[in-house]
């Protein structure tokens, strides 16, 4: 098998368990010290950021079906993208979302990811429509 090959393997098998939260496989996959590019504010360097991430995603969407294509593999990196489709719809949440895409580049040494970018496009169900107690009607029009 091709380094190609293998990487674009092992980049499918990382996408697929971080957005199902599966840290098991994922401790396996990841360097301790990957390198985030894209962490949240707040998020935990390294192993611990991943980790978190993978537990929100999966918590966004616990009952999604999943597809990976990977576009480009080149030497250590490989383009990914991902898309999450809703199988479950929780009709009290006003947030929930029907499809989220993601497009990742990761990169890869001695078969661990080791750096990576993503870059996610969520679409939601319907707009948010409940009013938090310090908000006014106004305030809801303006974000609507």
């Amino acid at each position: 098998m091709t380094r190609e090959r293998v990487r674009t393997t092992l980049a499918e098998a990382v996408v697929r368990a971080l957005v199902a939260g599966d840290v098991l496989t994922l401790q396996r996959m990841v360097h301790p010290d990957v390198l985030d590019h894209s962490a949240q504010p707040g998020q935990p360097a390294g192993w611990s950021g991943v980790r978190e991430r993978a537990m929100t995603l999966c918590a966004a969407m616990p009952e999604s079906e999943v597809s990976v294509d990977v576009l480009s593999a080149s030497g250590d990196t490989v383009l990914a993208r991902a898309e999450l489709v809703a199988l479950r719809r929780d009709l009290s949440a006003t947030t929930a979302p029907s499809r989220l895409t993601v497009a990742l580049v990761l990169r890869f040494a001695d078969d661990l990811l080791i750096e990576m970018w993503t870059s996610a496009d969520l679409v939601l169900d319907r707009p948010v429509t409940h009013v938090l107690p310090e908000q006014d009607a106004e305030s809801v029009h303006r974000l609507a």
